[in-house]
């Protein structure tokens, strides 16, 4: 009965550690070990044995780098498993057939700036191509736009770009900085929020196109009840956002322990020192 609770969240696991990229947004530069990839074998036990029905790759690496990424996912189809990967995109033109073939079920690209933009767009022009010549309906592809303030006036433009280039959706999230990883990267104000907000909805309307908006914040945070995150280590957090908070080790502790463990922390999150900061 207990083990059944894992198969109504959505796994969120982190295929690799390392990164080709080095974003001034990105929590990455806040942590200590920068290094360090999930095994296929770890990924199938994990699967396995909590008995997921959803799975997300993504941490704070970029998944794409892993050698093993493509046998995760043809594993996880194997299984009837749903899965979602989120990239930089860099490397995806010259993945384009492995990821077709995968059977993924949603492709994000995460994205700050139109220059980001530019460092991979020929591969997602090919991706879409490619998924087109072939008329499927996977990966379905989003843009997962960070907002923050130096891109305030790009997101607009951002977002007619992704209906342009036949992107199925945006997803908008406000910035996490609890950390400080760069003192120098900073969100918006609710006003402009307000604002930003307001003139995405109309756009929405206009070009009849679905943008997903970041929802108000709450505690206990809706995420963090319908998700858990392991590490490439296995380790067990409750959020990504929090990497030093340990529920346990997938690969070695029992589901009982991991479950009670995240339990207590859902019940005590309004007291947190960084869910009570967050406004993701």
């Amino acid at each position: 009965m207990l083990k059944r609770i894992f198969s109504y969240l959505t796994l969120q696991i982190e295929p690799t550690r390392e990164c080709n990229l080095n974003c001034k947004i990105c929590m990455r530069r806040h942590l200590e070990e920068k290094e360090g990839s999930l095994s296929f074998e770890h990924f199938k036990h994990i699967l396995d044995a909590y008995n997921f029905r959803y799975v997300g790759l993504h941490g704070w690496g970029e998944p794409l780098l892993n050698p093993e990424l493509f046998d995760m996912l043809n594993y996880a189809k194997s299984r009837g498993v749903i899965t979602n990967l989120t990239t930089n995109g860099i490397l995806v033109e010259e993945h384009v057939r492995d990821i077709i073939a995968s059977g993924l079920n949603a492709l994000a690209f995460g994205i700050y700036s139109m220059d980001s933009l530019d460092r991979f767009k020929t591969g997602l022009e090919k991706l879409l191509s490619e998924r087109s010549h072939r008329n499927l309906g996977i990966p379905k592809t989003y843009f997962d736009i960070t907002i923050y303030r130096d891109n305030y006036d790009e997101i607009p433009e951002l977002i007619e770009t992704a209906i342009d280039l036949g992107i199925d959706a945006v997803i908008l999230h406000r910035l996490f900085n609890v950390y400080k990883v760069d003192p120098d990267v900073r969100y918006i104000t609710r006003d402009e929020e307000e604002t930003l907000f307001s003139e995405v909805k109309k756009l929405s309307k206009e070009r009849r196109y679905k943008i997903y908006l970041p929802r108000e914040h709450i505690l206990p945070c809706i995420y963090v009840k319908r998700s858990i995150f392991v590490a490439w280590n296995g380790e067990v957090t409750p959020c990504c956002y929090l990497p030093d908070y340990s529920l346990g080790n997938a690969l070695n502790d029992n589901f009982k322990t991991i479950l009670k463990a995240r339990t207590a922390f859902i019940r005590n999150m309004r007291t947190h020192p960084v869910c009570t900061k967050c406004i993701w």
